[in-house]
């Protein structure tokens, strides 16, 4: 089933219809769905398809001028081809002259003819080192896409029999790649996905973590090390420091690596006036799949090589798992504001949603409008509705900005105590949003 993606797929098919010879570099981490995509868009076009693999000179034009000899055939039959190849940056790995001489051939086609479609998962050499590395045939690139994640609402459209909490719970534990997402079996429980997919040392994700580490970094340990401390949350640099016992420009090297390739990034708090109150030097996980392991499964790799994964599920992931969820819950809803902020159903338009990292207690969603008007939001992922008391310590936290807030959004897994809902019902600033209004 194909999902998402309607932006990208609009922006191809524009692309397509042209009539120019374009060049398209279409490029993410592996998992992301970009053959995917590439198969949509030429689902109803006349095509040729590419898929690359690293091969000597001699045998990797031996394989690829079959391909252009198809080319060829298709472009005196067609108006217009798609040409796509997948994972183009492995032909140049045991090709010194692959540039070069595919530039040469490119030249050679009727380019009006053709959209080329070049793919990628490698995202650090796309952003360093693909430009240099194809020379002239750069200057001929029409656009870059990234494939990023699915968000909450296109992953919701992947699983439309479950319910909000249980996509939540699913975004959680996967994040939003596709691939992954392709593994989850919705009629089974959360329990039975995580022993059949992460658990069982046969589970197509058991070694996913190790797996796609080693395919974009070297260095192994170094990076484990770095991730494993990130999954304490804990995020400050220091903290990072004292743990590892690293430099702190080994650190800084191997955080700006992790987050070239999307799994670390760095926190930057909302702005306020009283600078002094906020925290920087901020750092987390960012993929969801590989913070879920580091957190409960690479600490105790031990004990799941001994026990029944049964017990270990018991154990060490249940009792953790509405941590990594309220994580994702804070995602959901800022989604939901930001989409709201978009078409206008907030008060007033305001910037960029962030979170307030302060000294004394953190925001998870704060934004300001153009005229100075601050909302202030809270989501609470547990077993009891969010009560009044939690509303006070939103508010205890919100001082740091040295404003009062104009607007407060309160997002509540399990609803809200009959006192806070009073007291929201009584004044048109604070808003709750249950659930299933999400």
């Amino acid at each position: 089933m194909f999902v998402g993606r309607q932006r990208e797929l609009t922006a191809l098919t524009k692309a397509y219809e042209s009539g120019e010879g374009k060049v398209i570099v279409l490029y993410g981490r592996e998992g992301m769905g970009k053959t995917r995509l590439a198969k949509q868009l030429v689902e109803d076009k006349p095509y040729v398809y590419y898929q690359a693999r690293e091969l000597s000179e001699a045998e990797q034009n031996r394989y690829f001028e079959e391909i252009k000899a198809e080319l060829e055939k298709k472009l005196r039959r067609e108006q217009r081809v798609c040409f796509v190849v997948d994972e183009f940056d492995l032909m140049q790995k045991g090709y010194k002259n692959f540039f070069p001489d595919f530039f040469a051939f490119y030249q050679g086609l009727p380019r009006e003819k053709v959209l080329l479609l070049l793919l990628s998962s490698s995202v650090q050499w796309v952003e360093n080192s693909m430009v240099e590395d194809m020379g002239e045939f750069a200057a001929h690139i029409s656009s870059f896409i990234k494939i990023h994640e699915f968000t909450f609402m296109e992953m919701v459209e992947r699983f439309p029999e479950c319910t909000t909490e249980e996509c939540i719970v699913i975004y959680g534990i996967l994040g939003g790649v596709p691939a992954y997402l392709n593994l989850w079996n919705p009629k089974e429980t959360v329990k039975k996905n995580v022993i059949r997919l992460v658990l069982d040392d046969r589970g197509p994700l058991h070694r996913e973590a190790q797996r796609f580490l080693k395919t974009t970094l070297r260095e192994l340990p170094f990076y484990s090390t770095i991730l494993s401390v990130l999954a304490e949350d804990e995020p400050k640099l220091n903290y990072l420091y004292n743990r590892t016992g690293f430099s702190r420009a080994k650190i800084s090297v191997y955080i700006k690596n992790l987050i070239q390739i999307d799994v670390a990034e760095k926190l930057f708090s909302f702005e306020t006036d009283r600078k002094s109150q906020v925290q920087k030097g901020l750092y987390r996980i960012s993929d969801s799949f590989l913070h879920f392991w580091y957190k409960l499964i690479y600490p105790n790799l031990s004990a799941l090589s001994m026990m029944e994964p049964d017990k270990f599920y018991k154990e060490f992931v249940y009792n953790g798992l509405d941590d990594i969820v309220a994580r994702a819950f804070v995602k959901v809803c800022r989604e939901f504001l930001e989409l709201m902020n978009r078409y206008n159903r907030l008060p007033a338009k305001f910037g960029s949603i962030a979170s307030l990292y302060g000294k004394d207690g953190f925001v998870p969603l704060i934004a300001e409008s153009g005229d100075g008007k601050i909302f202030v939001g809270t989501c609470k992922w547990g077993h009891s509705p969010m009560d009044v008391k939690d509303f006070q310590e939103l508010l205890k936290s919100a001082e740091q900005t040295g404003k009062e807030a104009d607007y407060y959004y309160l997002f509540s897994k399990e609803s809200f105590t009959t006192n806070l809902a009073a007291m929201a019902k009584n004044m048109d600033n604070i808003h709750c949003i249950k659930l299933e209004d999400l």
